[in-house]
């Protein structure tokens, strides 16, 4: 083989390792949609990226740079080219931060038979069968009666499980579950409160929380499997894979890659797709639309013609 084609080959492999490497980080670092947003908003500003808020009067939009806006679990960032202008077209690719699962019910607190278990709805069209035995957590945002968001995680503290097959000698045959009886996970034996671990976990008082979105999540880690490592297998990889890539091509653009003069190059990363798009984080929902005006006005448009 000649040596240039494997210092090719070798750099190739390299770059694909460094990529598997920062994905896998990701996906473990982002258990639900809130993460995933602060996640993208770290990578961005530390490549440069300037984070913009709702609530501020946004700068003109200058040629050449790069910025973005979290909306809950949502974010939307973009790199100008040098000459854009009013009525420079908007690359956009879209994808979302959110994967089905279960979500924690209001007061998810309740026991049965001396086991204390949790509360939950199904989120989105997961394989319901696939929750079954795993070591799961609990992730969130908590909100505090001050106004301030918390993101927490606990360690695995939760398990669906699955009957055992003497006790069920027909379930090898199929399983009918019923998801209000059949997925509520054990958390412990006499009485637990979820509360009390969010509380632990954010390094807050019960008492603070005002409000909460959080959900189960898988704890097992990304993983290389194959005879060659050549399979990657991944919890959340719809649609954190999009996610991702979408981050380092952007920031790859963001360095002076592959980015046309008049365009603006957008990634846009929604929460709610598993479950119904119309909310103001959501792809139907009014985001995307608000930022691209205020985008166009920066650079002149009226917002009429935005």
């Amino acid at each position: 083989m000649p040596a240039s084609l494997s210092h090719q080959l070798t750099a190739s492999s390299a770059a694909r390792d460094e990529y598997i490497d920062g994905f896998a980080e990701f996906v473990t670092a982002s258990p639900t949609s809130y993460h995933a947003a602060h996640n993208a908003a770290a990578m961005l500003a530390a490549a440069g990226f300037v984070e913009l808020h709702e609530a501020d009067t946004w700068p003109a939009l200058e040629a050449g740079t790069g910025a973005f806006v979290v909306r809950d679990g949502a974010i939307i960032a973009w790199r100008a080219g040098s000459g854009v202008g009013a009525g420079s077209p908007v690359r956009v690719l879209g994808c979302h931060t959110d994967s089905p699962g279960l979500v924690l019910k209001p007061q998810p607190d309740f026991s049965a038979q001396g086991w204390a278990q949790v509360g939950v709805e199904v989120y989105g069209g997961p394989l319901l069968t696939t929750w079954f035995d795993r070591d799961l957590a609990i992730a969130g945002r908590l909100v505090t009666g001050d106004g301030r968001e918390h993101l927490v995680r606990t360690e695995a503290v939760a398990r669906v499980p699955m009957l055992a097959i003497h006790l069920d000698r027909d379930a090898g045959n199929g399983i009918t579950l019923d998801r209000q009886r059949h997925m509520q996970p054990v958390i412990g034996m006499g009485s637990a409160s979820v509360g009390e671990l969010l509380a632990s976990a954010a390094g807050i008082a019960v008492s603070d929380i005002a409000g909460a979105d959080v959900r189960l999540v898988d704890t097992q880690q990304p993983a290389l499997l194959g005879a060659s490592s050549e399979l990657l297998a991944s919890p959340r990889l719809d649609n954190l894979s999009s996610v991702y890539a979408g981050l380092v091509a952007l920031i790859a653009a963001a360095s002076g890659e592959a980015v046309a003069d008049d365009t603006i190059a957008m990634l846009a990363a929604f929460d709610h797709e598993e479950l119904g798009s119309e909310t103001r984080s959501g792809a139907c929902g009014p985001f995307l639309e608000d930022v691209i005006v205020r985008l166009r006005v920066g650079l002149g448009a009226s917002v009429e013609d935005a």
